[in-house]
């Protein structure tokens, strides 16, 4: 009987390993074209743990099958520092000319529905950024409005000292939605990036930094527009009928699936602008995709990732009801050094906002 039952364990790993294995190849291959390896991608952390779990149980029992997951496992090493970065030495450039502190922070309309049920979020939210004191700040899900929070407020919210470039995908005449990217630097060029069929957007912005310019990237890619149902079903599933459970589920998958793919065709344009920009470029905001996954390594091909760079402890940034991982992100050139990352557990959105302290090299 026991042999019986390590034979299904060893079966049943190498399920988990395989699909392991399978989340290391989904950041190579387009959604658009095998679609599935998406969910395999945004499955790694689980398929990690539960290979962590089969190699202990194996040592446990003194198997040499443990090295099996052990090898899947370091296969993939470096998609395990995206997740989770134990800091074992400080970042030091003394060739630098400036220090410059950038945040990226999804505001979710800066609580305009109340999700936080606390009435002071839009002036939590300002007292935050207020005392973090960034340089260049990146706003996605901006909002503003011809009443107490229009542009002028909350430029005075951030002390009055700000260049500004905003695009608004939803351009009302008394609500307003989009990116917003303001600096204390000036601003000497401004552009935008549309994608067809999508609210999101992505907007560039140059910075004259002393006698240097930068060019800010702010991304807002393809969310995956949960509905009321979908949420539910995620917080509780078993409030839901077996029928309905089974149509939640294949409404969450196409939804996935159909986010999986409009993310990766973005992702591609928003590279191709990085790779023509003339400048070194930060590339920051709500990427809605996870490390592991054909969206993050299609941006971030040629950059450097400050959470990897600099960070500490587990990267998520999400704070919403889906399982919660690194969506959020600061890319950078090399010539820029990251020399801290910090990602803020602040309930101030369903996203922590997150702050890097950057070098520029001679």
């Amino acid at each position: 009987m026991k042999k019986f039952i390590y034979k299904i364990l060893r079966y049943t790993n190498y399920l988990v390993i395989a699909a392991l294995l399978l989340s290391y190849l989904s950041v190579y291959v387009n959604p658009a074209k095998a679609w599935f390896l998406a969910f395999f991608g945004l499955a790694y952390p689980f398929l990690l743990i539960i290979n962590a779990l089969f190699i202990l149980f194996w040592i446990s029992k003194k198997k040499w099958f443990a090295l099996i997951p052990i090898l899947a496992i370091l296969i993939g090493w470096n998609y395990l520092s995206s997740y989770i970065q134990i800091p074992l030495k400080t970042q030091k450039n003394n060739q630098v000319y400036e220090s410059i502190k950038v945040l990226s922070f999804n505001v979710r309309l800066f609580d305009l529905y109340k999700w936080n049920n606390d009435k002071n979020t839009v002036d939590r939210i300002f007292e935050f950024i207020q005392s973090e004191a960034p340089d260049i700040i990146c706003f996605q899900d901006f909002y503003t409005s011809t009443g107490e929070l229009s542009e002028n407020e909350i430029i005075k919210k951030l002390g009055n000292k700000h260049f500004t470039h905003i695009n608004y995908t939803i351009d009302g005449k008394e609500y307003n939605y989009g990116i917003a990217t303001f600096s204390k630097y000036p601003i000497i060029n401004r552009g935008s990036i549309h994608f067809s069929n999508s609210f999101n957007t992505s907007i560039y912005t140059d910075i004259l930094i002393d006698d240097d310019t930068v060019r800010v990237f702010n991304n807002h890619l393809q969310s995956i527009r949960f509905n009321k149902n979908n949420y539910k079903f995620i917080s509780n599933s078993k409030s839901f009928k077996d029928d309905e459970r089974m149509k939640e589920i294949l409404d969450i998958s196409y939804r996935l699936r159909d986010a999986f793919i409009k993310r990766a065709g973005q992702a591609e344009i928003i590279s191709n602008h990085i790779q023509n920009s003339p400048h070194s470029v930060f590339v920051c905001g709500d990427f809605n995709d996870a490390p592991v996954s054909y969206t993050y390594k299609t941006i971030k091909k040629g950059l450097k990732d400050s959470f990897t760079e600099a960070g500490k402890g587990i990267g998520n940034t999400y704070n919403g009801n889906f399982p919660s991982f690194r969506i959020d992100y600061i890319l950078h050139s090399d010539k820029i050094r990251c020399h801290r990352l910090d990602i803020k557990k602040v309930q101030l959105s369903d996203h922590y906002p997150v702050v890097g302290e950057f070098y520029l090299s001679k």
